[in-house]
């Protein structure tokens, strides 16, 4: 994921976040888990999906407003 300026953010300001796939899929994001087993980081997606962080590379995200 490109994350510009800031390298460092609040977790929360990820729920939802509009993030974009490389090849135009848009999804919410509902929450964040963390695998502690295998060390990974997982996105939790609107519909029940979940992908890692670090599969995130070319996607691109879309901060929701403020708390």
């Amino acid at each position: 994921m490109k994350i510009s300026s800031n390298n460092s953010f609040d977790i929360n300001v990820l729920k939802g976040a509009l993030v974009t796939n490389p090849k135009g899929g848009e999804f919410y994001i509902n929450g964040v888990s963390v695998d502690i087993a295998n060390h990974e980081i997982c996105i939790e997606l609107e519909g029940g999906g979940s992908v890692e962080w670090s599969t995130l590379k070319d996607w691109s995200i879309q901060f929701q407003g403020g708390t």
